[in-house]
């Protein structure tokens, strides 16, 4: 299970311009320290060898305890440019136009995806199409192939971040079964 933790962000950046290496801060509501990320890896082409500046026009307050200041670990997918449905009408008019059964006004657009698997905090996702982002020009480029090796590094690391919540998980139910 990820924390998705978009609701609660107010600000933050994240700062590719030395390749291979993310770092960045995040702040979110409620807490006077933001969450330091150093990451091994890239985002995707359209953030690789950017610096990004994102914020959320409707932070809201909630449980963030779990996710710890540090946040060091490495890199999931990261893009500007996830295509999404965004809806053309408010979200309640959405949920009950959907409950009756009725569809939605609705059209494509991008969504800010930024994904991290942190020693102390796991799986962190933070998506939205609502942010206000700003990009800087990249101090390097990456080419497609190198894009295509990263999206199979990132599914790799997910996949091993899994396993391992699989097995302690697994542990868990053994021993209090016992």
């Amino acid at each position: 299970m990820a924390f998705r933790i978009h609701d609660y962000v107010v600000r933050g950046e994240i700062d590719n311009r030395i390749q291979g290496i993310v770092t960045g801060k995040i702040w979110l509501l409620g807490r006077a320290a933001p969450l330091l990320l150093t990451l091994s890896g890239n985002p995707l082409r359209d953030l690789a060898g950017c610096k990004l500046e994102f914020s959320n026009p409707f932070p809201s307050l909630a449980y963030t305890r779990a996710v710890t200041v540090e946040q060091a670990g490495c890199v999931g997918d990261m893009t500007a440019s996830r295509k999404t449905r965004i809806p053309d009408v408010p979200v309640e008019e959405m949920f009950r136009l959907a409950q009756a059964g009725n569809p939605y006004p609705w059209h494509w657009g991008n969504s800010l995806y930024l994904e991290w698997i942190s020693r102390n905090s796991g799986h962190i996702i933070i998506e939205s199409s609502d942010y206000k982002l700003t990009v800087s020009a990249p101090s390097w480029e990456m080419a497609e192939a190198e894009e295509i090796a990263q999206c199979a590094t990132n599914a790799k690391k997910l996949i091993e971040y899994m396993r391992g919540v699989v097995q302690v998980f697994g542990e868990t139910i053994e021993k209090d079964g016992e």
